[in-house]
């Protein structure tokens, strides 16, 4: 796929699928606008994207706060005059029965599943009006579509993603914007292995047990590499993908099969 003189907004951007991401859209061409809380590992994205030859800019966002996102998106079309691709891809998980749940936990969940989500989308699609085309892909989970033990507040807010997601592809969709989800099972990033340590105890398993215990449920047999995410993520951003829009698409070695 070829990407020139395309420009890549994304977020979570620091590491796991959001870092994967941004570098292979900087193989295909894109110059990068890289977003994260952490800032040392924004840097080293964006010294690897400009290792393969394309421009990369790193913003601090706190996807909660509206005023962080307003500036890097303004920073973004100073700089580079447009956006054309938007990843949102921050996110975070936690480990509780929903019974157990503290308010906190659920505000801190939902703020940056969904609400980070939401007014990353609106910010760019903003933008994206004006040039009259844009692609948006919102990294949702498996978890968004069927229940999963001890992880209600993830799965709550990750299905509030795909909504956001169907909702902006009805409203955008007359700015030639397409808004699509993408839906992984257990991929094998730095948050998955939190999972198994966190949630492992939990179900009264080691974290070994448990990686184990959740990788038997996928007829493939592993979990996926953040590559294979961020290679359906190019497509979606892609020219080629112009007539698919409010899609959530599963990506998840046959764990889920609708």
């Amino acid at each position: 796929m070829n990407f020139e003189g395309k420009i890549a907004f994304i977020t979570g951007a620091g590491r796991g699928i959001g870092k994967t991401a941004a570098l292979l859209l900087a193989k295909y061409g894109a110059d990068i606008v890289a977003c994260d809380l952490n800032f040392s590992n924004l840097k080293e994205t964006a010294e690897e994207v400009e290792a393969l030859g394309r421009r990369a800019i790193i913003s601090e966002v706190n996807v909660t706060n509206k005023v962080d996102i307003d500036k890097a998106v303004q920073q973004a079309v100073e700089e580079f005059g447009r956006i054309d691709i938007l990843v949102n891809c921050a996110g975070i998980i936690s480990t509780s029965l929903l019974v157990d749940a503290e308010e906190e936990m659920w505000d801190q969940i939902m703020g940056v599943n969904a609400k980070g989500t939401f007014l990353t989308c609106q910010s760019v699609a903003k933008q994206m009006i004006q040039q009259n085309s844009g692609k948006i892909v919102n990294i949702s989970s498996i978890a968004s579509k069927t229940a999963e033990y001890a992880n209600g507040l993830y799965c709550t807010s990750k299905a509030a993603v795909n909504m956001i997601s169907q909702t902006l592809a009805l409203e955008l969709a007359q700015y030639n914007i397409n808004v699509n989800a993408i839906c992984p099972a257990y991929t094998n990033t730095d948050m998955m292995q939190n999972v198994f340590n966190n949630r492992g105890p939990v179900e009264g398993m080691t974290p070994e047990e448990y990686q184990n215990y959740l990788t038997s449920f996928v007829p493939l047999g592993r979990m996926a590499d953040p590559i294979e995410i961020a290679e359906l993520i190019a497509f979606l951003s892609s020219d080629k993908s112009n007539f698919i829009t409010g899609t959530t698409y599963t990506i998840a070695g046959g764990k889920e099969l609708h």
